[in-house]
């Protein structure tokens, strides 16, 4: 693959060809990359300098995912106004951008610490290691990141059962406990904490990693089903997965800056 920085004209562009928002995007904030870059002992791993559209499914990848990862940490520390030390270092700011005032977390383009926080609820994340609380049951796993993400808001039952069944979550482990569950099964529940919420941006960190095919097409439907909602997407995979169709693919290349994954092979 030939590696070239993407410019934020070509993702922009990219992104408006890719994704095809659903009519309640008209009322998301879009995901704003200024100037911003990721480094990690010494190295620049991502630059990214573009606007994402609601209803965008963006797919940050590098070789064996762990790189990619480590972005997708960085723009959760930013947007959430995490101030715990981390060992990477930022520059720029990435921020959620909505005509709402109410949603808006504008900030100055050369200082992402000066970012504001957006509301609460505004961003899901589906860590790698699932961060599931091995002596609840995966139905209580899910009920409890509904409570923390729409607070005062009782969890609805039905929302929880839909998501596990487009996920193929069996009936029969529901009420186990996360420790109880197989490896595959913790990572779709963990997912599925992730899509139930109406958060503005979900981020997923190598979601189909523990799946079999029929599985991991289970899950590129529902991430679909959640862009088309007005959602934004934004997904760390190694370089060799398979990608959910109609996604934004930027690549963390060899030489620290990502590239589209339709640029020309060398």
């Amino acid at each position: 693959m030939t590696e070239s920085t993407t410019t934020g004209a070509e993702a922009e562009a990219g992104a408006g060809a890719e994704a095809t928002a659903h009519p309640s995007a008209r009322h998301q904030p879009a995901l704003r990359f200024d100037h911003f870059t990721v480094e990690l002992d010494g190295r620049d791993l991502f630059a990214a300098d573009l606007r994402v559209e609601p209803g965008a499914i963006v797919v940050v990848s590098a070789p064996g995912g762990d790189d990619a990862t480590v972005v997708l940490d960085a723009v959760v520390h930013v947007l959430t106004g995490d101030t715990e030390p981390v060992p990477w270092r930022t520059t720029g700011t990435v921020r959620l951008e909505t005509t709402d005032a109410a949603l808006d977390t504008a900030a100055a383009p050369d200082d992402a610490a000066t970012t504001p926080t957006p509301p609460p609820g505004s961003v899901a994340v589906m860590p790698r290691d699932h961060a599931l609380i091995g002596a609840l049951t995966a139905t209580e796993n899910i009920a409890l990141g509904l409570l923390a993400q729409r607070r005062g808001t009782s969890p609805d039952p039905a929302a929880i059962g839909a998501v596990l069944d487009a996920l193929g979550v069996p009936d029969a482990v529901r009420h186990n406990l996360a420790e109880q569950l197989s490896g595959g099964q913790q990572q779709r529940v963990a997912l599925a904490r992730a899509l139930v919420t109406d958060a503005a941006l979900i981020v997923l960190d190598d979601p189909t990693s523990e799946l079999d095919p029929a599985s991991r097409q289970r899950v590129h439907e529902a991430v679909a089903t959640v862009a088309e909602r007005g959602r934004i997407v934004l997904l760390a995979a190694p370089d060799q997965d398979d990608l959910p169709p109609h996604s934004l693919h930027l690549r963390v290349g060899r030489r620290g800056r990502h590239a589209r994954a339709d640029a020309d092979p060398e």
